[in-house]
């Protein structure tokens, strides 16, 4: 074996930066940084980032990515890093790491691997929605990522006990459910877990439907509503609106700015926007307006909530009319 040469560069590849747990379907950022702890400046070379099977990285495990560095002084860190994809399907710890190739003229091109770290990728929870009701069933839409099955519970109060009701095959994102033999005018709750063979999620949040009521039924009075600016800090503000339960009224429909952007299934009384106005990430000003709806029809539509920043503070503004 030839001797090491005593100058040059020597890179050392860190421990990648990477989140702990990632949920299946999503990706995440692998960044690595490579410090020079030779004696010469360091040219570029090539970073590769790699999947290994277990918790040693080499050469020859398989390449997610790769990037050409920038030439790096003695004593000099150099970051970089890329956006990887999990492999669809896979569950449990998966272990990334990076290779930096050796220069010609390295000190030791023996220690330009870094060691492994640990990805937990796991199946997160579904989340549900009653989107149709009859006087004696409620029609759910359940969306999840990566679940071959669902395990549907069904409660009859908020934060109650829950039974389990039927084990669903996922069919696609978005999974159709009717719970018939309900009874009428009453309100039922449900959670999902997801399942992928053995690999299940936690508990989904739960959601509610309120089913018809038998014979027929006036169309609701029209509900009274009031909203709010919600704050999210280093982020672009959101909104959320709300309203008194109506009787008779088995859900909602919410317009933002004349256009519907939602359906709410009573019991619930309040609708959370995600995508309020916007312009270059700043928060404009933004109007709802909701209709309380049955089987008979939908009632007119309630006074105006407008939402905007005050020019005097920065305390959200609701203006009625």
């Amino acid at each position: 074996m030839a001797d090491l040469p005593r100058e040059g560069p020597d890179l050392i590849v860190s421990v990648p930066d990477a989140p702990g747990r990632v949920a299946h379907g999503r990706g995440f950022h692998l960044g690595v940084t490579m410090l020079n702890q030779g004696t010469r400046t360091a040219g570029r070379t090539q970073i590769r980032f790699l999947h290994s099977p277990d918790r040693t990285i080499t050469p020859d495990d398989a390449v997610v990515g790769s990037q050409f560095t920038d030439t790096i002084a003695v004593g000099e860190e150099y970051f970089t890093g890329i956006g990887v994809e999990p492999p669809h399907g896979e569950f449990g710890t998966l272990y990334y790491g990076a290779c930096v190739d050796p220069l010609p003229d390295e000190i030791n091109p023996n220690n330009n691997c870094s060691s492994a770290v640990g990805i937990e990728i796991y199946l997160s929870p579904p989340s549900g929605s009653v989107v149709d009701r009859t006087h004696e069933s409620l029609t759910s839409n359940i969306v999840g990522s990566g679940q071959a099955s669902y395990q549907i519970y069904r409660g009859h109060t908020e934060g109650g006990d829950y039974d389990l009701v039927r084990d669903l095959s996922a069919s696609t994102e978005v999974t159709r459910y009717v719970d018939g033999g309900l009874d009428p005018n009453t309100v039922y709750y449900y959670k999902a877990i997801a399942c992928n063979g053995p690999v299940c999620s936690e508990e989904s949040s739960e959601w509610g439907g309120l089913t018809e009521v038998v014979g027929p039924v006036d169309i609701p009075a029209v509900p009274d509503i009031r909203g709010e600016k919600v704050n999210i800090p280093f982020g672009t503000d959101k909104a959320r609106v709300h309203w008194d339960a109506v009787p008779w009224a088995t859900y909602y429909r919410v317009y933002h700015d004349d256009d519907l952007d939602a359906e709410v299934s009573a019991p619930a009384t309040s609708y959370f926007d995600n995508d309020p106005n916007t312009f270059f990430g700043a928060y404009q000003t933004t109007s709802y307006r909701v209709k309380a709806c049955n089987k008979a029809g939908c009632s007119d539509f309630s006074d105006t909530v407008v939402i905007h920043l005050s020019a005097a503070s920065p305390a959200a503004v609701e203006e009625g009319g």
